[in-house]
Formats: structure tokens, C-alpha cells, sequence
């Protein structure tokens, strides 16, 4: 008894073709590999040099590797670039470029950190440009810079922390599901689904939150000149129009890519700066307001 296969039409087509040709062998390492960055030019002028540093989108310390091509969380990104920038002495000053509706804690604050010691070290300016979102760990970051522009149509502020947690222990009950967790301290699964929060792993959870939040206020006083009515406003965590932001002192003006450019040239006093930009090949080349 003969036994047949069915091909579709374009894999027949493809098995006949390839009876007789040889097959190109491709380095897949080469194209899955990280990209190095080059430097593109936003703005031609002077010998002196902006750099924008861009945060873009979630903000996290890396990137799970779920895709063909290696990508880098906001924090291993924002390292590469300035690690980069060290070595160039025409760098003056530093813009800033934040969309992001914020992130991991952990994350923001090792931005924050990476921002303020290269702003030190190298002794340049850092302006800060919300174009769309600065909101939560966005904003915190924004806080390590000098001066905050942040565009008409932008939002600022949500500064707080928040832990989410469901649960699902009367859905459970109502399928006959029995949780049967073994734990080696009351506390060790605090916070778990599989059951309702008592008390005290609320107050507990609660602490730890509060105490990030009360490091995020103390920033925002240390880092921006809010009176102790800006704060009663801004401590339950709003999000608000940069317009709002400015009135409380969020930020300093509400103005577009060529205000926080202005004002970095003239904390970095120098004239006529080149623009540039740190992306990798293969990536976006576009202006200001572009994604990678």
C-alpha cells in the first residue's frame, strides 16, 4: 500500500526547488547579538555636545529575554548610554527625555542614582523633558535632573508607591478549592491570592510601603521647592496636567523640546550645541520626539 503526504502548494514548491541547490549557512549569533550604539545627530551646530538620554515606557532594571531580538530594561539601557557619553569630553550637558507612566521601585531608583553620579562626575547640567508620561518612578527619575520642562499635553506627578494584590479565596470556596500552603512563618506568604489578608499582613505590607513612599516624598522635597501645601496635594498620589504640576512646583515650565534645550545651554553655557542621541543599529533614527 503506497502512503501519501500532502504539502501545501508553497512547501512543494519550495522541497522541488531546493533538490537541487545548496544551502547558505547564517550566523544567527551575529544578528541576535547586541547591537553597539551609534551616535546620531538631532541637531547639527557647535563642537560642544547635548546628549539626550532617553526613558522610555516600563521602567525596569532589565528585560526578560522573550523574543528573538536581545533587548535591555530601562536601567541596563540608561548605564549603557552613559557609559558611553564618559568618554566623550564634548559632552556639556545632558536633556533628559522621559515618557513613561513609571515602574519597579528598584528600577527607578537605580536610574535616579546612575543619572546623579554621571551628572556629578562629569560635572554638565541635566534638563529634564516630559513629552507624554512622567508619572510615579518616571517622576522620581525626573527628579535627578536640574530643571523640568514638560510639554502642554503631558502628565506629571502620581508620586506614591502601591503593592496590587486580589484575592481569590471566595472564588475559591465557591469552586470547593481548599488551600493547603505549608509555610515556615506566618508571614511567608503574606500577600498570597489563595486567601484574604488579615490585618496583620496588611499592617505589615503597609509598612514596607509606606517606607518607600516616605524616601519618594523626601525626594521631591530635597529635589524640588515645594511649600507644605504642595504636599498636602501631592502626597495622596494624584496625577496631574503639567500646568497643575507647575503650580505645585512638580516642575519648573510647561514648554516643548526647544525650551528644555535653551535652558541646558544655558546652564552648560556654550552656544549653538550639537544635538545627538545614543541608538543602536537597527533602530529608529527619527528626531526629539521619536522611539527607538
Amino acid at each position: 500500500m503506497h502512503k501519501f503526504k500532502v504539502w501545501s502548494f508553497p512547501v512543494a514548491i519550495l522541497i522541488l526547488a531546493c533538490a537541487g541547490c545548496a544551502f547558505v549557512s547564517l550566523d544567527l549569533g551575529s544578528i541576535t547579538q547586541m547591537q553597539p550604539f551609534e551616535e546620531r545627530v538631532i541637531h547639527e551646530g557647535s563642537k560642544d555636545k547635548i546628549l539626550v538620554v532617553e526613558v522610555l515606557g516600563l521602567i525596569r532594571t532589565t528585560n526578560r529575554h522573550d523574543s528573538f531580538m536581545p533587548k535591555q530594561g530601562t536601567f541596563e539601557r540608561v548605564e549603557s548610554v552613559l557609559d558611553k557619553a564618559k568618554k566623550d569630553k564634548k559632552i556639556k550637558g545632558v536633556i533628559l527625555k522621559i515618557d513613561s507612566p513609571g515602574g519597579g521601585y528598584t528600577a527607578s531608583d537605580l536610574v535616579y542614582r546612575k543619572i546623579q553620579e554621571f551628572k556629578s562626575s562629569r560635572k554638565v547640567p541635566v534638563v529634564a523633558c516630559i513629552t507624554d508620561q512622567g508619572t510615579s518612578g518616571a517622576y522620581m527619575i525626573a527628579l535627578s535632573s536640574d530643571y523640568i520642562v514638560a510639554l502642554p499635553s503631558s502628565v506629571v506627578g502620581n508620586v506614591g508607591v502601591l503593592m496590587p494584590s486580589v484575592s481569590l479565596g471566595g472564588l475559591m470556596e465557591m469552586l470547593g478549592i481548599t488551600e493547603q500552603t505549608i509555610k515556615s512563618g506566618k508571614f511567608k506568604d503574606a500577600g498570597s491570592p489563595l486567601h484574604d489578608m488579615s490585618e496583620e499582613e496588611r499592617a505589615l505590607l503597609k509598612s514596607i510601603v509606606m517606607q518607600f513612599y516616605d524616601d519618594f516624598i523626601e525626594r521631591v522635597k530635597t529635589r524640588r521647592p515645594v511649600t507644605s501645601e504642595d504636599i498636602a496635594v501631592i502626597q495622596d498620589g494624584r496625577i496631574m496636567t503639567s500646568v497643575m504640576g507647575k503650580k505645585l512646583h512638580l516642575i519648573d515650565e510647561v514648554g516643548y523640546y526647544e525650551a528644555s534645550l535653551k535652558k541646558v545651554t544655558e546652564l552648560a553655557n556654550v552656544e549653538n550645541p550639537t544635538v545627538i542621541v545614543y541608538r543602536r543599529r537597527g533602530e529608529n533614527r527619527g528626531g526629539f520626539y521619536t522611539w527607538p
